[in-house]
């Protein structure tokens, strides 16, 4: 009888690692992908992209005649996480609450604690930059994460 009492004790608290393991497994790419920085870590947890970085990439903004045609923005995408994941990023310049240009979306697959660049490519259209001339242009998009068929995070960002 006693052994069939240890062996109860044996099988719950094994079941209680495997549930903590996989909450674990899930739950930190999440916490990694949706918290700023991880409260401002270097090495953020999880899944994710730098948002940061875009603004940097904008001056072509600031004077209307480098505002028409091709121009490519680097965005870092990283997984500190041991299960491989996916980021997808597109930008849309935004003007009066409308998007009136959207870039194609950029994806990268990311093995377990690897980063990434994500190419995304602004080609402007001649009529887009009369639409913007005057305007208070924004600078919004959407972002997705993935880890593997677990979980997907589809996150829009405003202007």
């Amino acid at each position: 009888m006693n052994g069939i009492r240890a062996a109860k004790y044996v099988v719950r608290a094994a079941s209680l690692v495997v549930s903590i393991l996989i909450m674990v497994v899930v739950a930190g790419p999440i916490l990694g992908a949706v918290s700023p920085q991880f409260l401002t870590q270097q090495q953020p947890l999880g899944l994710g992209i730098d948002l940061n970085s875009i603004n940097s990439q904008l001056s072509f903004f600031h004077n209307s005649s480098t505002l028409a045609g091709p121009h490519d923005i680097a965005v870092t995408a990283f997984n500190n996480w041991p299960l491989p994941g996916s980021a997808s990023l597109l930008l849309k310049l935004i003007v009066n609450n409308q998007t009136i240009y959207q870039t194609q979306p950029a994806s990268l697959q990311l093995d377990p604690f690897q980063s990434g660049q994500l190419h995304i490519s602004m080609d402007v259209p001649s009529s887009v930059v009369s639409q913007l001339q005057g305007q208070r242009v924004g600078i919004g998009g959407t972002m997705s994460l993935a880890e593997g068929q677990y979980w997907t995070i589809t996150v829009s960002f405003p202007q």
